[in-house]
C-alpha cells in the first residue's frame, strides 16, 4: 500500500509501536514488551481474541528502522508465526508498506479458520493502519 506524503520512519514508527496495537489492530487485546533483547530486538507479550476467544503468545520483534520490523514467535498457538513489515521511499515521495504474513498453527481447527478467515483479517489490518497513520500523522 502506498502513503504519498508519508516517510519510511513515520510508518515504521507505527508498526513498531506494538503496545499501541490494543487501539488500533483488530482483535489484539494485549501487548506488553517484557523486555529489549539488546536495542534492536523486543520480547512481546501479546493476547488476540474475539469475543470469549483468547490466545496468549509471545513474540520476538527485530527492529530494523526505519526499513523493516519482523515479528516471529512459536509460541501459545503458534508452530510458526511470522509478520514482516517492509517500508520503502518512493522515488515521487511517499513511502510503500509491505506486510507479509506467514502462520503455521498447533490446532488444525484453528488453523482451518484462519485460513478461511485470511483475507477478511488481512483487509481489516491493512484499513486499521491506514487509519492509525492518519489519527498520528494527518490525512496524506
Amino acid at each position: 500500500m502506498s502513503f504519498p506524503g508519508r516517510s519510511d520512519e513515520e510508518l515504521w514508527r507505527v508498526a513498531a509501536d506494538v503496545e499501541a496495537y490494543p487501539r488500533f489492530v483488530p482483535w489484539c487485546r494485549e501487548a506488553r514488551i517484557l523486555r529489549r533483547l539488546g536495542e534492536r530486538r523486543l520480547k512481546v507479550d501479546n493476547v488476540y481474541g474475539a469475543g470469549p476467544l483468547r490466545m496468549r503468545f509471545r513474540t520476538i520483534a527485530e527492529l530494523d528502522p526505519p526499513a523493516a520490523l519482523v515479528i516471529r514467535s512459536s509460541d501459545g498457538p503458534f508452530h510458526d508465526f511470522r509478520l514482516a513489515w517492509h517500508f520503502r521511499p518512493l522515488p515521487d515521495g511517499g513511502c510503500r508498506a509491505e506486510a507479509e504474513f506467514e502462520a503455521r498453527l498447533r490446532s488444525p481447527l484453528l488453523q482451518t479458520l484462519m485460513r478461511l478467515s485470511w483475507g477478511e483479517a488481512e483487509r481489516r489490518i491493512i484499513a486499521a493502519f491506514r487509519r492509525r497513520v492518519v489519527e498520528l500523522y494527518g490525512n496524506e
